[in-house]
């Protein structure tokens, strides 16, 4: 090889050496440069801002290094932070006013695939002003880093129907453009309430636990109680007249609590209250069986509904809501969850009271109640000492055929009636 050869293949080598380098930083750097997330809960008067910087990034920002080592920036500068916050996050009014801002908790919280800086900020609207339009103001990260970004999205506003379940992204401030107008002026207090009456449907729709347990509580219904017995069927009207006591006790419980605990005044570990729900479907059941409190229907209906109504209440919990709208969310979910329950009932109880006046409604009586203090049992067992059964997810999975039995159930309940009238007629 002549020399001249060889010198253009060292230099070759090492143009491709450099380059390889230069990507490669490139790419680290693109990896590491994950943006800041602001999420933004609106209401009518403040609005409550989480903000998740990512700790390489906001390092950056406050030491103006790359060598400085995030969690000792940090740790060390740990005091300053919250005043720093309060310096870099700012809202205004469209007429220029600003906001009163409030920096609540500040840590290190891991974000995804990285370690954040989280500073949850409470941003006050002036007097007379809304804080459903504002102009919001984001330097943390991006006065010293030019090629951040900080995405900004709604996560909870009641007034266009979103309730932490999704978010919807409103923009992104950058070094040029660190101002974000938020306009959420469009929506309404019935597009709010409309969206939590759908939670309260869909919610009783899905809670097989809370179903089984009213389900089950019906089973005796259309019976009296003679001698610790079920025996023969009792009036139409008596009957109607106490399922009409124990759907209403149960609604009376359940909206007691749901509202205390969804306001803060109530609050309890939700794995107790679970192991609750699981034993009054134990109760039920063996209810069903033989009469425990027979005529105290309703009494134990608002008992244990005051234990799913704290249950119902973890929806609605930790939304952020103010006064107002969490009024309209505690009466439109807990009328979403009357609608549903009522119209179970008026499916399922015409054929209850036609079959139990008919040959074999013990079996459906025993079966029932056998099948829910199955799936009680195991619920009771995986939520109090963790232990896996397949008697509760046989029950979540025989639930999505609820269509099903109905037809099963109107089926046989036809059936056993007419061969009850033309057994009485030959």
């Amino acid at each position: 090889m002549s020399t001249v050869s060889a010198k253009r293949t060292t230099k070759g080598r090492a143009w491709a050496l450099g380059l390889a380098v230069l990507l490669a930083g490139v790419s680290a750097r693109a990896h590491l440069a994950r943006n800041t997330a602001v999420l933004l809960d609106i209401g009518e008067r403040s609005v409550e801002a989480e903000v998740q910087m990512p700790l390489d990034q906001l390092a950056l920002a406050l030491t103006q290094s790359f060598d400085a080592v995030p969690a000792d920036v940090i740790r060390e500068r740990a005091a300053e932070l919250p005043a720093y916050v309060r310096e870099h996050l700012k809202a205004s009014t469209p007429d220029g006013r600003p906001f009163e801002v409030e920096v609540g908790t500040v840590g290190v919280q891991r974000v995804e695939d990285g370690d954040c800086l989280v500073a949850h900020v409470t941003l006050r609207a002036p007097p007379g002003a809304s804080a459903r339009a504002f102009t919001l103001t984001d330097t943390l990260v991006l006065h010293q880093v030019m090629n951040h970004r900080a995405l900004v999205s709604v996560r909870r506003d009641f007034h266009t129907g979103l309730f932490g379940e999704s978010q919807e992204m409103v923009g992104a401030a950058s070094a040029q453009t660190p101002s974000l107008l938020i306009d959420r002026t469009h929506g309404s207090w019935w597009t709010g309430f409309r969206a939590v009456f759908r939670l309260g449907l869909h919610h009783i729709a899905e809670g097989t636990d809370h179903l089984l347990f009213l389900l089950v509580l019906l089973l005796p219904a259309p019976l009296l109680a003679h001698g610790g017995r079920w025996r023969e069927p009792d009036r139409l009207g008596a009957s109607l007249k106490r399922v009409l006591g124990v759907v209403t006790a149960f609604t009376v419980g359940h909206s007691l609590t749901l509202a205390a605990a969804a306001v803060g005044v109530l609050r309890l570990p939700s794995q107790p209250v679970e192991v609750l729900i699981a034993v009054s479907i134990l109760v039920s059941a063996v209810h069903a069986v033989r009469p425990l409190f027979p005529g105290r229907e309703h009494l134990v209906a608002v008992g244990f509904g005051l234990v799913h109504g704290l249950a119902f209440a973890t929806v609605l919990a930790g939304m952020g809501f103010d006064s107002g709208a969490l009024a309209m969310s505690i009466l439109g979910f807990n009328l979403g969850i009357e609608v549903m329950q009522a119209a179970v009932v008026l499916l399922v109880l015409p054929w209850l009271l036609l079959w139990s006046r008919a040959p074999g409604f013990t079996v459906l009586r025993i079966g029932g109640a056998a099948v829910g203090g199955a799936a009680a049992c195991g619920w009771v067992l995986e939520r109090a000492l963790d232990v896996s059964t397949p008697l509760g997810p046989w029950v979540e999975a025989a639930s999505g055929h609820a269509w099903v039995g109905l037809v099963v159930l109107a089926g046989v309940a036809l059936t056993m009636s007419r061969r009850s009238r033309r057994a009485a007629l030959g």
